[in-house]
């Protein structure tokens, strides 16, 4: 007995210790090599060739890296060097981080966040394939919520840095600079300790019937849908509000105080809609989740005042992450024999919605001088991912999974 309880302190630790190495890379690969784009366009569009509708192709070129990135996870040639494309990715990371402070103009911008667009899939997905694997071993699904925390914690140390060196007189190019630094420093865990095999399925997964496995399929399906949504209502909020702040008096505490409420309320989101889904099931915390974050996204559109902004950000914050986590493990136990596949699907739907948010938003922002009519659009499309959610769940609980 005791020996049992040894080899299970020992896979404990060796789980807790993958979830915060995991942690910090989805701190390196989403708060910094994704997210950092966000504060970093005030100082590029003052100090550099960059155009409101260049920095919406950019952006887009990033998350057309993402969708390819995940379309390439999926691929039996990547997922079985899972830890060698990790590291590829992690390397990537730091290197086109450092190259964003080259004022290159937007086409070869857009080629270098495209590649930081694959690398950020790479880590995501992998990563979270790790620490799912941990989780399910263990039993114990809130090491998924310390995962993705640190997409909240990587957007506030960032957004906290770039307002330093802001502060300090510093131009884009050494912003960019002391990012690449901070990428390398989180990179630093992640490369020594993500380093499990990949696992085909879940322990404990039994062989399930025609009919359970169709309605399993169908749940994904509309599960799949809805992190489309999810991926186009999230993202013209979150890479153009700081520009929108800059429209309010005493725009650059409104700059730096809206993106930090992003990530402040980000961090604990993933925990607290991890006890909420305990409580009232999965798919009915993703629906919640998905109708908060379309009023945030709605009161940013129409907030002329700090505190709209502020209070949309923090909804913003509070749930984008928390989705994205509880979607990808529902995910994955509707599809327990095929994990890195199913991780890779899902964020597959998600990258075509950011591909073409952030581009219709720039385009839209420029021709009518505002981000009403593109944030609009961003939360009707979340109310439909919010009814595709509700839809999955219904027949999750046919099905008995729900």
């Amino acid at each position: 007995m005791n020996g049992a309880r040894g080899a299970d302190d020992r896979y404990a630790t060796r789980g807790t210790i993958e979830a915060l190495a995991g942690f910090l890379a989805l701190a390196l690969a989403m708060g910094v090599g994704r997210f950092a784009y966000t504060p970093m366009l005030p100082p590029m569009l003052d100090g550099s060739s960059l155009s409101l509708a260049g920095a919406g192709l950019v952006a887009s070129a990033n998350f057309a890296g993402y969708l390819a990135g995940a379309l390439l996870a999926t691929r039996s040639f990547i997922a079985r060097r899972r830890v060698f494309w990790l590291r590829v990715g992690i390397v990537a990371l730091v290197v086109t981080t450092a190259a964003m402070a080259i004022d290159a103009g937007p086409w070869a911008w857009s080629f270098v966040r495209f590649v930081a667009g694959v690398a950020s899939a790479f880590v995501l997905v992998f990563a979270s394939a790790v620490v799912f694997a941990s989780a399910a071993r263990e039993g114990r699904p809130m090491l998924g919520a310390l995962l993705y925390a640190g997409v909240g914690f990587g957007i506030v140390a960032s957004t906290v840095l770039i307002d330093f060196g802001r502060d300090a007189g510093w131009g884009f190019a050494p912003l960019w600079s002391s990012l690449a630094a901070l990428a390398l420093l989180l990179a630093i865990a992640p490369w020594r300790e993500l380093d499990a095999p990949p696992s085909s399925a879940m322990p404990g997964t039994a062989a399930r019937d025609e009919r359970s496995a169709s309605a399993d399929r169908r749940a994904l399906d509309r599960l799949v849908a809805s992190y489309g949504c999810l991926g186009f209502g999230y993202v013209i909020t979150a890479t153009f509000v700081v520009v929108m702040a800059r429209a309010l008096p005493d725009a650059r505490t409104a700059e730096f105080w809206t993106w930090t409420i992003v990530g402040i309320a980000g961090a604990p989101s993933n925990w607290f809609w991890a006890r909420v889904a305990q409580r009232v099931g999965v798919y009915r915390a993703i629906v919640a989740a998905f109708v908060l974050e379309a009023i945030g996204v709605a009161l940013v559109a129409i907030g002329q005042q700090a505190i709209a902004l502020y209070v949309g950000a923090a909804l913003l914050g509070g749930t984008f992450m928390a989705i994205t986590a509880l979607g990808l493990a529902q995910a994955r136990s509707l599809a327990p024999d095929r994990p890195d596949e199913t991780i890779a699907r899902m964020t597959v739907a998600f990258s075509i919605g950011q591909i073409v948010g952030p581009a219709i938003g720039g385009w839209m922002a420029e021709r009518s001088g505002s981000f009403v009519a593109p944030s609009w659009i961003a939360a009707a499309v979340l109310v439909v991912g919010a009814a595709l959610a509700a839809a999955a769940g219904r027949t999750g609980q046919a099905n008995g999974t729900g």
